[in-house]
């Protein structure tokens, strides 16, 4: 079984992480945990006229190993294996992509992430993943 963990560093997707970890604890077999963090491309309009690919490139990597950074901690402290990924992109289309390509049986997602309107609502990122899903997903307050 393999559980993948979407993260950007908010409260939201630790509790997501804890979850997964009750989850695993109560299965006979433990699951592989996939974290996921998604970078918006920042590459966007004119952006690449005045800045090079590679300081971009640097710049996501930094960015998303900030945002697992919290996500691995608890992990680490909790004793449990995991793989990590970093992507760039629309998060939700990149959770769903890479849910595909490694076979997950299931998405666990905290219910809202970094950004202002997000905490207000359902995350949009979150609905997207519900609505696009063909796998089952547990959404963590």
């Amino acid at each position: 079984m393999k559980i993948l963990i979407p993260v950007d560093g908010s409260q939201h997707s630790l509790n997501a992480v804890r979850y997964a970890i009750e989850l695993a604890a109560s299965l006979s077999v433990s699951p592989q945990l996939l974290l996921l963090n998604v970078q918006r491309n920042v590459a966007t309009g004119n952006v690449k006229l005045f800045i090079d690919a590679g300081t971009i490139d640097d710049y996501e990597r930094e960015q998303g190993m900030l945002s697992l950074q919290p996500a691995r901690q608890v992990l680490d402290a909790a004793g449990l294996p995991y793989q990590y990924h970093l992507s760039v992109g629309q998060p939700a289309e990149a959770i769903i992509r890479y849910a595909a390509e490694q076979r997950v049986s299931g998405i666990v997602i905290g219910a809202h992430g970094e950004g202002g309107l997000g905490k207000r609502l359902l995350g949009s990122v979150v609905a997207q993943v519900l609505e696009t899903s063909e796998l089952p997903v547990t959404v963590v307050r």
